[in-house]
């Protein structure tokens, strides 16, 4: 029963990609974020006091839900703020935060071995963090595209307090009015899946990275799911695979700052794939090397999927980003339906 509720909880991760990545585009970044910490607080606790496996699985659909669309809107929101050459940088922090939660993970299951108890310890602090992203501005980006150019104008003059502009603002209202009015078609357009398939380059873009997507997803999920086979302590091996994740990912990202993000997210790719091959070619005995090349492989595609979200926010227009996350998410969904 624990892979039909593993696949539930992705079919909600799939879901929450068409729902939540939609209505952002919609309703904004930081309502949803908002909407999905509640959302994984509320269901996750009542996942805690489920009385049957049904309820539980709905539960679990629907945290599943919300943690898709607070992952894909965080990375979003974020790359809307930040200067394209902090970028790289800023998602090496984010994907090392998330390295972090797999290490903290294994010593809160350690200490708290029962699965209800466990549960609600890790869903109630999610009650706290809307106090947290409440004090975050929304994307000023997209309140321009939706012609609020006052609350973008506001959310500016902010943020420029913040980074220490004490002599004025670097952008007045009339500049935002204007630019919505030399892009009517921007500002007026509504975003939809079609969209990502509305010109030639952009066909070509949703195509290629959601082909990049599929190798990384269904490839990282195999190997983590996966990764049990070695007969070594699950705790313990949850903990080397988070270790062994953050290296790799400072260098991706050192590579994706300095070279290029296609280039970072080909090479994670190409030597994942190199070590995945390797392994198959490694005595069933020498159990030490093959973990050793496993997780290297692991390390390389979580790095991809970091480089990724980067990548594929820089490349879409503001008004699809949210959209694009649909692709990503069948992918992933796509091992889980195969156990």
């Amino acid at each position: 029963m624990k892979e039909l509720a593993q696949s539930t909880y992705m079919a909600g991760v799939l879901v929450g990609a068409i729902v939540h990545g939609s209505l952002a585009d919609r309703f904004g970044r930081r309502t949803v974020i908002l909407g999905c910490l509640l959302q994984i607080a509320s269901m996750g606790t009542a996942a805690a006091f489920s009385p049957n496996f049904a309820s539980y699985c709905f539960f679990r659909f629907m945290t599943g839900m919300g943690i898709c669309g607070l992952i894909i809107n965080d990375l979003g929101l974020t790359m809307e703020w930040i200067p394209k050459k902090y970028r790289p940088f800023v998602t090496i922090i984010q994907g090392t935060c998330l390295t972090i939660g797999q290490l903290i993970l294994p010593g809160m299951a350690y200490a708290v071995p029962d699965w209800r108890w466990l549960q609600l310890s890790l869903s109630l602090p999610f009650l706290i963090f809307p106090i947290i992203i409440w004090w975050v501005p929304e994307s000023y980006r997209w309140l321009a595209i939706k012609r609020r150019s006052q609350q973008a104008l506001h959310n500016l003059n902010r943020v420029a307090r913040m980074n220490g502009e004490k002599d004025g603002t670097f952008v007045t209202l009339e500049m935002l009015t204007h630019e919505n009015e030399k892009n009517p078609k921007k500002a007026s357009f509504k975003s939809t899946p079609l969209g990502l398939f509305r010109t030639p380059a952009m066909r070509r873009l949703t195509i290629s990275l959601s082909m990049s997507w599929f190798s990384s997803s269904f490839s990282f999920f195999a190997i983590a799911m996966d990764i049990q086979r070695f007969g070594f302590s699950l705790y313990l091996l949850q903990v080397i695979s988070g270790s062994s994740d953050i290296p790799i990912r400072i260098l991706s990202t050192i590579i994706a700052a300095y070279v290029g993000r296609r280039f970072a997210v080909s090479l994670s790719l190409l030597f994942s794939g190199v070590f995945i091959l390797c392994s198959l070619a490694i005595p069933s005995d020498l159990i030490v090397l093959q973990l050793s090349i496993t997780l290297l492989a692991k390390g390389l595609l979580g790095s991809s999927i970091v480089c990724g979200y980067l990548y594929t926010a820089e490349l879409f227009p503001t008004e699809l980003r949210g959209q694009n996350s649909t692709c990503k998410k069948k992918k992933e969904l796509e091992y889980e339906t195969k156990l």
